[in-house]
């Protein structure tokens, strides 16, 4: 039976290669810009790492904002949408690289800002402290972590018992508000944390900084 990062990494692979999934390619959240616009004036021009950065839309989000970019995935295929794209666009500042969140090949405290719309939520409950060592390791005393993961109103876990699905071949999981609080305390402060919901709502938005 497949572990649950080798069936992320099939179904990250085919969501690729095809082309077809559920998540926006161009176009950025709007809560991440909200965000990413407010750090703009606490870190100008500072240093931000895009986790599991897919096509590229935050990374490039960021780069106009004025943040110097350096965005991983795992998945080849990823990066080279994301090159396609930055290319089109002009876009100076933005650094691709093949990388796996649990193994960042990055100095300590080198990112004023870590960003992550949708890669900690197909992480297993038991590797969420490994996640968080890491993301500590890169991140600069007081720094910040812009954060997106499903919430229990996502369509997947809507009347489900258990905070976890496997879904087109994917792992995925939910987070409740508690569940946040206490992965990122006691080294964190929550400044905002939003329940995006509606029709393609569930899903938590959240901006956190680093206790220094």
């Amino acid at each position: 039976m497949l572990s649950a990062d080798e069936m992320n990494r099939r179904y990250f692979r085919g969501a690729y290669r095809t082309g077809e999934h559920g998540w926006e390619v161009d176009t950025p959240s709007p809560y991440a810009l909200d965000f990413l616009g407010r750090l703009s004036k606490l870190v100008p021009g500072g240093a931000l790492l895009d986790i599991g950065c897919g096509e590229g839309r935050h990374a490039l989000a960021a780069a106009r904002t004025g943040f110097r970019v350096t965005a991983i995935d795992y998945e080849r295929l990823a990066l080279r949408r994301a090159q396609e794209i930055a290319g089109s666009s002009g876009m100076a500042h933005t650094a691709l690289c093949n990388a796996d969140v649990f193994h960042l090949p990055f100095r300590n405290a080198r990112f004023d800002v870590v960003l992550d719309y949708g890669c900690l939520h197909h992480q297993r409950k038991a590797d969420w402290p490994l996640y968080k060592a890491g993301v500590i390791r890169v991140l600069k005393p007081g720094g910040f972590i812009v954060l997106s993961v499903f919430s229990p109103r996502f369509r997947f876990f809507v009347g489900r018992g258990r905070p976890w699905h496997l879904a087109y071949g994917a792992y995925r999981r939910c987070f409740t508000k508690r569940d946040i609080g206490e992965l990122f305390s006691p080294q964190f402060d929550v400044f905002t944390m939003t329940e995006e919901r509606g029709e393609h709502g569930g899903f938590w938005h959240v901006l956190m900084a680093a206790r220094s």
